[in-house]
């Protein structure tokens, strides 16, 4: 049983060192203002990179996932990733830090989502949402563990000496479940028609559709990572109660996914009412958190909108893998990436104009929930869900 979902397990890994990081982003923004001097807004753009490399290398990753042995583009991936984190750790200049985050995004995108949830697709036919749900579940994991271990890390540690000692620990963790969860060789499937498939996806309202509603409701995700502490600190809670905030949204997110391993594959047939009952999910916990004032209704909030965020996370592969070829899934997922630009571009330095205007992530906050609210009308336009022999 544990062999059958090692590869899963390994997903979960590299998703929870790879995506699963940007939960304790918010924790280095504040110090690296101090540090070199700059606003929050110009802090908050480095998620951008999270999102400029997936869109110019997407389809170039996809297509080496597809074709390429999956083992070894995650040992790469990973050993860039961590070298770069590493090398933040030491940049004298905002310049350095800045090269140095485009080096970890590089390198997460070679082991994030693109390359693990195309794997999964292909080895797990069938039972897709159970693999992309398990794997997933290790960003929410990291989301539990992370904010309250660097909370405590940075009350004995300066952020420099922090970001060292988890880039060490996280390759030395990544390197040895890739080696022992990764399947040797190419991953493919028996029914891989790469020639007549590929490209043919530009043409499908589906591939429009599932694209930009998976770029808005991905994007305010990282927003919201970005955004959280200072929004709760703002709120007159303590860094420590940020910490444990987040945490608690990262256990909601991990019933979230655990749920959709559970039943997601039962509901395949109505998969778009499932995304869009989750983005409608997510407004409300949005709009609770708007206007909670006390703890318990900040953690009744993030219970709710934690729960659905868990569960949206593995639906971009998910989706396309109910219209679209597994043997292709990697690059149409890839090629999806670029739609995800807009808001990428904008979302979090936006969101830290906003912040270093107002004082509050408040207005933000409307904003990101009318951005969802757009994401549940593109997916519900979805024609009813199939997996089509594109020619």
């Amino acid at each position: 049983m544990l062999k059958t979902w090692l590869p899963a397990l390994t997903g979960m890994c590299c998703l929870a060192l790879g995506p699963g990081v940007m939960a304790i982003y918010g924790f280095f923004v504040q110090p690296l203002s101090q540090e070199f001097g700059v606003g929050a807004a110009v802090i908050n753009a480095g998620p951008v990179a999270l999102l400029l490399v997936p869109a110019f290398l997407g389809a170039l990753i996809g297509k080496w996932a597809d074709r390429l042995p999956v083992r070894n583009i995650l040992l790469v991936g990973a050993g860039l990733g961590m070298a770069a984190l590493l090398a933040i750790g030491y940049a004298p200049t905002l310049l350095w830090a800045a090269l140095g985050f485009l080096g970890f995004s590089l390198g997460m995108a070679l082991y994030g989502p693109v390359v693990v949830n195309g794997m999964l697709v292909k080895l797990y036919p069938g039972r897709e949402a159970r693999a992309l749900a398990l794997a997933a579940i290790g960003i929410s994991v990291a989301a539990v563990i992370l904010p309250p271990l660097v909370g405590g890390l940075m009350a004995h540690f300066n952020w420099r000496q922090v970001l060292q000692i988890l880039a060490v620990g996280m390759l030395i963790a990544l390197w040895i479940v890739i080696l022992a969860g990764t399947p040797r060789g190419v991953v493919g499937t028996a029914n891989t028609r790469d020639a007549p498939l590929a490209g043919a996806f530009y043409r499908t309202k589906a591939f429009w559709l599932i694209g930009l509603c998976m770029a808005l409701g991905l994007n305010v995700m990282i927003v919201l990572s970005v955004a959280y502490p200072p929004f709760f600190i703002g709120r007159g809670f303590s860094v420590a109660e940020a910490g444990w905030f987040l945490s608690l949204g990262g256990l909601a997110g991990l019933v979230g996914k655990s749920c959709l391993a559970w039943w997601g594959d039962v509901v395949r047939h109505w998969a778009k009412w499932l995304v869009a009952g989750l983005l409608v999910m997510q407004i409300v916990g949005l709009g609770l958190l708007y206007t909670a004032t006390d703890a318990w209704e900040v953690v009744v909030a993030l219970a709710l909108q934690g729960f659905a965020n868990g569960a949206f996370i593995p639906m971009h592969p998910y989706l396309n893998s109910r219209y679209f070829d597994a043997g292709i899934n990697s690059q149409v997922t890839g090629a999806q990436m670029p739609l995800f630009l807009p808001l990428g571009l904008t979302g979090a330095p936006l969101a830290g104009y906003v912040y270093d205007r107002t004082g509050s992530y408040d207005v933000v906050l409307l904003a990101l929930a009318a951005a969802l609210a757009v994401a549940a009308l593109l997916v519900a336009r979805l024609p009813a869900a199939q997996v089509p022999r594109l020619q």
